[in-house]
């Protein structure tokens, strides 16, 4: 737990004696300058792999101002890979592990930037459009996904994408990500029962790496809509 206290509040002011600014923050887990790439992912995300595989949807959020190293702890390096390479390791195996189940796995990347959508797979594609299906499900018309077998050529094409980003330079980082960039994976399992009728099982993890929260405001309604109707959690 973090409790903020303001250094000007008096005590002796009846008037605002019901009113305090003291702000309480709880955190699940808080990491020191020490922390590996590798505890934060175990920490945070490793155990929703198995949720995903069984059909359940999941998100993940790397939140923050701008400079405090969001994308690092999303993409990472080569040397120090993020969450995003060990998410879809753990996936792919966990897949494997399965068995004979007939899987499929399939990507999208976008960005949402001053209220437009973009695809990241494919900029030439310009902006895209939300719109709602019969069953009340949010889509993006016209959005690229990309049937993948395993992580490495998934995070070749996260890398390639990330280049197409909204940069802008910020006091803090002069190639700041100013936009909201959003990974959607999903896996379909088909299966057959002893009666030999097919099922379909789908599970999406949405990973998102937001853009600096001093503007978070201008973007959070068009993300709140492609997550929301979907079932993420």
């Amino acid at each position: 737990m973090a409790v903020l206290m303001d250094p000007d509040e008096d005590p002796e002011d009846t008037l605002r004696a019901h009113r305090s600014r003291e702000k309480t923050f709880i955190f699940d887990t808080v990491f020191d300058e020490h922390a590996s790439q590798e505890d934060v992912y175990r920490a945070t995300t490793q155990h929703l792999v198995e949720g995903v595989v069984s059909g359940y949807n999941a998100t993940v959020f790397a939140y923050g101002p701008s400079g405090a190293g969001k994308t690092y702890t999303m993409l990472g390096m080569d040397a120090e890979p993020g969450v995003y390479l060990r998410t879809l390791s753990d996936l792919f195996r966990a897949i494997e592990m399965r068995g004979s189940t007939d899987w499929g796995v399939s990507m999208s990347y976008l960005e949402i930037y001053n209220e437009v959508i973009r695809d990241l797979l494919n900029p030439s594609s310009g902006f895209l459009d939300l719109r709602e299906d019969s069953r009340g499900s949010i889509q993006i018309a016209g959005l690229t996904e990309v049937s993948t077998s395993n992580a490495q050529e998934i995070m070749h094409l996260l890398t390639k994408g990330n280049r197409q980003r909204t940069q802008e330079p910020t006091a803090a980082n002069k190639t700041s990500s100013r936009s909201h960039a959003v990974l959607q994976v999903t896996v379909r399992q088909r299966s057959r029962g002893s009666d030999l009728a097919e099922g379909v099982r789908v599970g999406k993890l949405f990973m998102v790496d937001l853009a600096g929260s001093e503007r978070a405001s201008q973007h959070l309604q068009h993300l709140e809509q492609l997550l929301t109707p979907q079932g993420a959690r």
